[in-house]
């Protein structure tokens, strides 16, 4: 019995103390001198940490807070570059060498694009041993994306095993944004987008492989595009947007339209705003049943343009955008 106890009482230990090792980790790993090679960097983290999900997050918080966001000239890999080969190891070769100078080019410029990120990491976790897998599909970003009527990969993530379970993860969504005012780069680390939780990341990320939802019940392709754009500061909060509540708003004639939840906090502060308009409107709530609140929001009906948008704020920080048409004027 004082066995059991102990081991208890040390689990509870390690668990309470295990969110604070993300932290030490994070300020190691920005504290880290110049490296002149992907190489050097991850023997580095080898030798500071001997635990599989501190050194993904050691490699992953050293890319997001080392790397600017932006293409590096690269004839070799640009896609134009053609290899020929006598066999297929031959081939496959060739392939990891063109993966390698790419990797190579982006680490010493420490500038690239999402896939020279998903690459470096990638290459790291190989380096420790660790299962892992580069993914490509889609992510949904802008209110155009909502209702999208073709399926194209625009953008790369990962997905890394640790302790036989998948977990998948951003390293570019969570190392900043572009400000398209500003013209440039801003560094911000996005925590949501480091093993972020299945049924959370589908909401931005379609992989073209369903099997890397890693969901028993994957997301159709149309379900994902006619969904709202869902924001950071929407996740981990006591909110949960219904199903039944579709991405686009339409102006109606009785200039109203309801978003439904199933679940908002119980004292909330929840505004609205059209069109990135700094005047925000109270959202208030009728509640449905037990598991069900609704929002009326009156649309404007003078609204002119086909693609206008609403945005949803929770603590004066966005969580969600809808497009919004108006049908009458199309």
């Amino acid at each position: 019995m004082l066995a059991k106890l102990s081991f208890f009482i040390a689990m509870l230990t390690f668990a309470l103390a295990y969110p604070q090792n993300y932290g030490e980790v994070d300020r190691k790993v920005k504290s880290y001198p110049h490296f002149n090679s992907l190489t050097a960097l991850g023997y580095r983290i080898q030798n500071d940490f001997n635990v599989d999900s501190l050194r993904v997050r050691a490699a992953f918080i050293w890319i997001a807070h080392h790397m600017l966001y932006g293409k590096v000239k690269d004839p070799e890999s640009d896609g134009t570059h053609k290899i020929t080969f006598a066999s297929e190891t031959d081939k496959l070769k060739k392939i990891h060498h063109l993966v390698n100078v790419k990797i190579t080019r982006s680490f010493n410029a420490r500038k690239g694009v999402c896939i020279d990120y998903s690459l470096m990491l990638h290459e790291l976790c190989r380096q420790f041993g660790i299962p892992s897998k580069v993914i490509a599909g889609v992510a949904k970003t802008e209110i155009k994306d909502i209702r999208g009527e073709q399926f194209f990969k625009n953008h790369s993530w990962n997905a890394v095993q640790i302790e036989g379970k998948w977990k998948l993860m951003d390293p570019t969504w969570a190392s900043g944004h572009f400000n398209s005012e500003r013209g440039q780069f801003e560094r911000k680390l996005v925590e949501h987008y480091f093993f972020t939780e299945p049924a959370a990341f589908v909401k931005h990320h379609l992989p073209s492989n369903p099997d890397w939802q890693l969901l028993d019940r994957p997301l159709d392709a149309k379900s994902f595009y006619g969904a709202p754009i869902y924001f950071p500061d929407y996740f981990g909060k006591s909110i949960a947007l219904s199903e039944r509540t579709p991405g686009i708003l339409e102006v109606s004639n009785k200039e109203a339209n309801y978003i439904y939840f199933d679940k908002i906090p119980r004292i909330h502060d929840l505004h609205y705003s059209f069109d990135g308009s700094p005047e925000l409107k109270k959202m208030g709530f009728r509640k449905i049943d037990d598991k069900s609140y609704r929002s009326r929001i009156r649309l404007k009906k003078s609204l002119k343009k086909s693609n206008g948008f609403l945005t949803v704020y929770l603590e004066n920080k966005p969580i969600l955008n809808f497009k919004v048409e108006n049908y009458q004027n199309n």
